[in-house]
């Protein structure tokens, strides 16, 4: 199974980004039968798309962890949906504050994750780390990539994770391969539900 892990680098005034050093960390990683492949986003709206595309193109992932970083967030937080809204008074890094204006105009108003959060929660609590459930990825960048990754994932399963400020490394990789082992064992599940309805081992 092959899994993308997104972050994001610095921006406004975070001199550092967690999830950029989780996601540089993964690549070419292995957590159990999952082979990770790890990307950094741009923290610029127009940039971040054509970045989403190459990842997608070059990894060709069964399925995608992106991770933000939300520096008010006391914990982790699993984001339920993407909005389709950019929307932002402070600028990204090109300097652009686009303001209301549509992700994809022809796109539906939201978009939920496909990876289910019921067990990504589940997998996390027995890693014993602590998790929320949020239904507003904000209408950043943040909020753009995930949008923008389950338009374009295909037969991909996305989820967008949002990190605090003060996330341990340690504790962030650990997060990682429980999430990582969670979507892997779904994965495994279907298989072999479709392999039993084909008359299969």
């Amino acid at each position: 199974m092959r899994v993308l892990v997104t972050g994001f680098n610095p921006f406004g005034k975070h001199r550092s980004n967690p999830t950029q050093r989780l996601a540089t960390e993964a690549d070419r990683r292995s957590v159990g039968k999952a082979v990770l492949a790890g990307r950094v986003l741009p923290t610029e709206f127009r940039r971040c798309d054509r970045m989403i595309e190459k990842a997608l193109r070059e990894t060709r992932p069964d399925a995608v962890l992106m991770f933000g970083l939300a520096a008010n967030r006391k914990k982790i937080a699993l984001e339920c949906v993407a909005l389709n809204v950019d929307h932002s008074e402070a600028p990204d890094n090109a300097g652009r504050k686009p303001w209301r204006r549509a992700i994809d105009p022809r796109g539906p108003l939201l978009l939920e994750s496909t990876i289910p959060i019921d067990r990504l929660h589940a997998a996390l609590r027995r890693a014993r780390i602590p998790v929320s459930v949020s239904y507003h990825a904000g209408t950043y960048v943040c909020n753009h990539a995930f949008y923008r990754a389950l338009r374009q994932a295909g037969r991909a399963r996305v989820a967008f994770i949002h990190v605090p400020r003060r996330s341990p490394p340690r504790r962030l990789r650990r997060a990682l391969d429980a999430l990582v082992k969670a979507v892997a064992g779904g994965n495994s599940r279907v298989r072999r539900a479709v392999n039993k309805t084909k008359g299969g081992p």
